[in-house]
């Protein structure tokens, strides 16, 4: 996050909307060779190139995230702790509670058991085995990573200085919330926009893009392995 004695300009604040933008749309298109993949039309040779080029995509973009990152933020170096592995745990185990009771909300008021989001990774999952197997891989390993540096690392890091603390948490999860929207169901925002909120709060309070990046695998973990489970026991 930036020190206290730096004074944006204008122009500075400009510059650096204009980038989060770029990041953005990184964030919105890296997933579109997957969905080339389940279209489907293609030959298999075909799905594999793009497969690949899928991959190499996601950590060209993770890449470009991270120099960006790294020139605007100017992170110190820290190591993972115990004590932030402790604050990952209980973290993830809070949101967990919240989702279940949102989930509950969520069957009641708009009749669904699942978040329109994690609908379209169901179902790009279930396209075909090339599909979960890269779905896998980039929600668990890859997206958290890019995100974090996104939403996280570079909102907050290069919009707000080290005094700041309820605003760029509340920025931060409703803009990462409005980015995993795909229809007006209030519920499902608000279970976004919380999870946004607490990865930011983890990245505030400890000054460290890992906590949050381990936060986030962990929850994409969880709720793959959960679709994962879910997929091969209907199709059983």
């Amino acid at each position: 996050m930036n020190n206290n004695s730096q004074k944006l300009t204008a122009g500075d604040y400009f510059e650096r909307i204009l980038i989060f933008v770029g990041l953005v749309v990184m964030v919105s298109i890296v997933q579109l060779p997957l969905l080339f993949i389940a279209k489907g039309g293609f030959s298999t040779k075909a799905n594999y190139i793009f497969g690949a080029l899928y991959l190499i995509i996601f950590a060209i973009f993770i890449w470009i995230a991270l120099i960006i990152y790294n020139k605007y933020v100017h992170p110190a170096k820290r190591a993972l702790t115990w004590q932030n592995v402790k604050w990952i745990v209980l973290s993830w185990i809070s949101f967990l509670v919240i989702e279940v009771i949102l989930g509950l909300l969520n069957q009641v008021i708009y009749h669904v058991s699942s978040t329109s989001n994690n609908e379209i990774i169901s179902q790009l999952m279930t396209t075909n085995h090339l599909t979960m197997i890269l779905m896998g891989i980039t929600a668990v390993f890859f997206s958290p990573i890019l995100e974090e540096l996104v939403f996280r690392g570079f909102l907050i890091g290069a919009f707000f200085n080290k005094s700041s603390r309820i605003l760029p948490v509340i920025v931060s999860g409703v803009l990462f919330s409005t980015m995993h929207m795909e229809d007006l169901n209030v519920i499902s925002f608000v279970t976004y926009a919380l999870l946004g909120m607490i990865l930011a709060y983890l990245y505030v309070r400890t000054d460290n893009i890992k906590v949050s990046i381990g936060l986030h695998f962990l929850n994409n973990l969880f709720a793959m392995g959960m679709m994962a489970i879910s997929i091969f026991t209907i199709g059983q």
